[in-house]
């Protein structure tokens, strides 16, 4: 019967587009590859990859198979983590999965803010709606995002990410303590994918408004949003801080300046519910103070500049 090598094996070739790539990566010999996807396929009945000139490609079978496989090899990794903590081999480590927006703006900043005394939160990106689905597929300590936990799950509301316009220091609206929402329409934009929350957001007061976009630039990463905005290319709307060079103005909505809500979400049955728990509450707090703080810097830069005018 096949075991996780053959699989680890398998996926590496996917990864890797080629079986000598992916036989370099495994450190194996490509002839023993060869044999471990062969075997793999007659144990299946099924063709797994597809062979020829350019980069092997994985039939619809192997990618099946594949995202499968994968799943399995993570739950498989946390697992043996778990087992090493449990028996204090090693340091706390929690397999987190959120959006790559919630991992930049507020678990990596938590990180940096507590120190080497909290556990480190492992992270794999996903997408929003797919959180806590394949954070219980994977077998994840815990999901984070801007959708509700599945069913079940231990739920804990976290403090509401601010939705910001990211905007150069030099801009006209660099020193405003807000910008509404149909004056930030009238400005170059450069937007997340309709899945992020900053997005939902935004999208949810234009059509509130009955406004419309101009032809947003759109972009999957608020990495390359924040530097599309200092190399000035317009207005990014995000969650995350400010990239050196910008400034983050609120948005103001019809009902508040614009947030996503967060929401943490853990099997509260399992083995690390106590510490989830109290890493999620701590989170949380780490959260609110962070969100007071950068509220106060906003209106702080709007007294100087009303002072100044």
């Amino acid at each position: 019967m096949a075991d996780l090598f053959a699989f680890a094996s398998f996926a590496a070739v996917i990864e890797e587009g080629s079986i000598s790539a992916g036989a370099r990566r495994r450190s194996i010999t490509q002839p023993a590859m060869t044999r471990q996807i062969q075997r793999l396929e007659d144990e299946l009945g099924v063709r797994l990859l597809i062979r020829g000139n350019g980069p092997v490609r994985p039939t619809p079978a192997g990618a099946r198979f594949y995202d499968r496989v994968t799943d399995l090899l993570a739950l498989a990794e946390n697992v043996v983590g778990r087992t090493k903590q449990e028996s204090g081999q090693t340091r706390a480590i929690l397999h987190v999965i959120a959006p790559s927006a919630t991992i930049t703006s507020a678990i990596a900043p938590y990180l940096v803010a507590r120190g080497a005394e909290a556990p480190v939160l492992d992270c794999d990106d996903a997408d929003p709606f797919r959180v806590f689905d394949l954070a219980a597929t994977r077998g994840a300590d815990l999901g984070i995002s801007t959708t509700t936990p599945r069913p079940g799950w231990r739920a804990r509301r976290l403090s509401p990410a601010r939705v910001w316009a990211h905007v150069p220091r030099e801009h006209e609206l660099a020193r405003r303590a807000e910008v509404a929402v149909a004056e930030l329409l009238q400005h170059p934009l450069v937007l997340l994918t309709p899945n992020s929350a900053a997005r939902r957001a935004l999208d949810h007061e234009v059509g509130r408004a009955g406004l419309d976009y101009d032809d947003p630039i759109t972009v999957r990463q608020p990495a390359i949003a924040r530097a599309l905005v200092a190399a000035g290319r317009g207005i990014a709307v995000l969650t995350d801080d400010p990239a050196p060079g910008t400034v983050t103005v609120p948005i103001l909505g019809a009902d508040g300046c614009l947030e996503a809500q967060l929401y943490a979400g853990w099997d509260a049955d399992g083995p690390r519910a106590a510490l989830i728990e109290t890493v999620v509450d701590d989170l949380a707090v780490f959260l609110a103070e962070r969100g007071r703080g950068r509220a106060r810097q906003a209106a702080r830069r709007s007294r100087r500049a009303a002072s100044e005018a």
